[in-house]
């Protein structure tokens, strides 16, 4: 799984004075189905999966970049 967080200036007007969006953290790891959790059918009827909490610290460890 590839994560990369970013900041973004969705604010400033006109558009052109916007700051440059900037990545703040990349991750890089390998997950395995059993990293994740099955969450409840949301309102449009899908289900989605995300990293549970060991899943979420296995991401946070195998990190590329961050902004510190």
């Amino acid at each position: 799984m590839c994560v990369f967080v970013y900041v973004a200036d969705h604010e400033t007007e006109p558009a052109s004075k916007r700051e440059p969006t900037r990545f703040t953290e990349v991750y890089l790891a390998e997950v395995e189905e059993a990293d994740f959790r099955l969450n409840a059918r949301g309102e449009r009827g899908t289900r989605t999966a995300t990293l549970h909490k060991e899943g979420l610290v296995k991401l946070r460890q195998k990190w590329i970049y961050l902004d510190t």
